[in-house]
């Protein structure tokens, strides 16, 4: 019976403690070329994430966003360039040829031009799906400084006198 008693105790403390933990954690969800940061299910703009880094004190954390500010419209401008480009080489430039006293049209559309372009996108998309990694970490980072901060530990005497050790999380 008593058994049974510290079991329910020890798993009502640990939920208790688990849904203390996940009231400051932020939860950061991916999607195709972007990710949102949800704390309590509201959704954090950047500037709210700014000034909450700063008010934690999470300078890795704001780095890290800071750097994923940059990536994302730099890769989505590269992609767009990449795409101008390759719709520039695909449609070609006009020419006539006269051969044997006969004019024919044709195409002239660059090959180098289309690779270049098709790298330029993938190359941006590349940039963009860093510049979300960049965030992602920049939540885990947030949240693990949350997770380090919450953990304090004492050692001393206790009301008995004794020793002991006292740890609050």
């Amino acid at each position: 019976m008593n058994k049974i008693i510290i079991l329910s105790l020890l798993l009502i403390l640990t939920g208790q403690a688990a849904a203390q933990e996940t009231a400051d954690t932020l939860i950061a969800k991916r999607n195709v070329f972007s990710s949102s940061v949800y704390r309590k299910g509201a959704r954090l703009n950047n500037s709210m994430l700014f000034d909450l880094y700063a008010k934690s004190k999470a300078y890795d954390a704001e780095k890290q966003l800071k750097n994923s500010r940059i990536l994302v419209p730099l890769g989505a401008g590269v992609s767009v360039a990449g795409l101008a480009l390759s719709i520039h080489a695909l449609m070609g430039t006009k020419h006539t040829a006269v051969i044997d006293n006969v004019e024919y049209t044709y195409f002239k559309r660059p090959v180098i031009n289309l690779l270049g372009g098709v790298g330029m996108m993938a190359a941006g998309i590349c940039l963009m799906e860093f510049g979300n990694d960049k965030r992602m970490q920049s939540v885990d980072l947030y949240n693990k400084k949350k997770k380090h901060d919450a953990l304090h530990t004492r050692i001393g005497f206790n009301e008995q006198g004794l020793l002991g050790l006292r740890l609050s999380f």
